[in-house]
């Protein structure tokens, strides 16, 4: 999970040609943009556009932001009943999040405010443009992520910290050891290769409950009458090989309705089969994120 990892991926408008052909490329490790291949479909029948679409990000690339909010406007107006999942608030607050837009219709503070968006953390407002894309559209917003303090717990103590539904979720995942270190180096790479080993099993624990728990918000979504579903989340979250994507399978979505976009930057490696498809914009200014961890 290095810078390019760490934030997400997203697709511009070229994401609308994919919805008519989604299939899995074999990704090189770094270079110009991937493209989804549609060659298996192009003496067929167009196939269904996925339902479940995952756009990831930079965290800290306002372009990605503002790219991802204008194709959020084109997908729902493409499909009013698409329900948007945020990796950015957690599940939990839900019901505040749809009284605040019945009391103050269009007021983005107010949502916020009532998902307990982490202002500072998250850099309030990079990720503006998305939400006001939902509230101008009138789109369900949703949380997908789980408590901080839930997710520590999940480091110290494991599976008996895990909430029911996500544990039941992970059993039914077929995960192996070739996943289990993908993500492990991915979570070290993240932290400039400063954690200590002891520590990385409990932080893969603490990842995996995450993706379960952004797959079951699009699932439940989805299940309560969304015809599209759309997550909001970073580059780890929406890889196809160990992030969200596996989930949603374990659950018995096809492969084919899953569109996982990655938003990258110039040189940003990509690691082979991870995503349906890759864009880049401008590699956004920022501090080097390995100083903390050299002083």
């Amino acid at each position: 999970m290095n810078i390019a990892s760490r934030g997400a991926w997203l697709a511009l408008s070229p994401l609308l040609a994919l919805l008519g052909a989604c299939t899995v490329p074999d990704s090189s490790t770094s270079g110009a943009s991937s493209t989804a291949s549609s060659a298996s479909t192009a003496t067929g029948p167009k196939a269904a556009p996925p339902e479940f679409i995952l756009l990831g990000e930079l965290h800290d690339n306002p372009d990605h932001h503002r790219a991802r909010a204008e194709q959020l406007r084109q997908l729902i107006a493409q499909e009013p009943r698409t329900v948007v999942v945020f990796e950015q608030f957690s599940r939990t607050r839900d019901a505040a999040v749809a009284q605040a837009r019945v009391a103050r219709p269009g007021d983005v503070d107010a949502v916020i405010d009532a998902a307990q968006f982490d202002r500072k953390n998250w850099r309030w407002p990079l990720h503006q443009p998305l939400f006001d894309a939902v509230l101008a559209t009138g789109a369900e917003a949703h949380g997908g992520n789980i408590d901080r303090d839930q997710v520590r717990k999940i480091v110290r103590e494991g599976d008996t910290a895990w909430p029911a539904d996500l544990l039941a979720l992970r059993d039914r995942t077929a995960w192996s050891a070739t996943q289990q270190a993908t993500l492990g180096k991915d979570i070290q790479d993240g932290h400039c290769g400063a954690m200590p080993e002891s520590m990385l099993p409990g932080m893969v624990q603490a990842q995996r409950a995450r993706d379960a728990a952004m797959a079951k918000a699009m699932l439940d979504a989805k299940q309560a009458g969304a015809k599209r579903v759309v997550l909001i989340a970073g580059n780890g979250h929406v890889r196809r090989d160990v992030a969200v994507p596996v989930y949603l399978q374990a659950a018995g979505v096809p492969a084919a309705d899953i569109a996982a976009i990655a938003y990258l930057e110039p040189g940003s490696s990509v690691p082979s089969g991870g995503y349906d498809r890759v864009e880049r914009a401008p590699e956004a200014k920022r501090e080097d994120p390995c100083a903390v961890f050299k002083r």
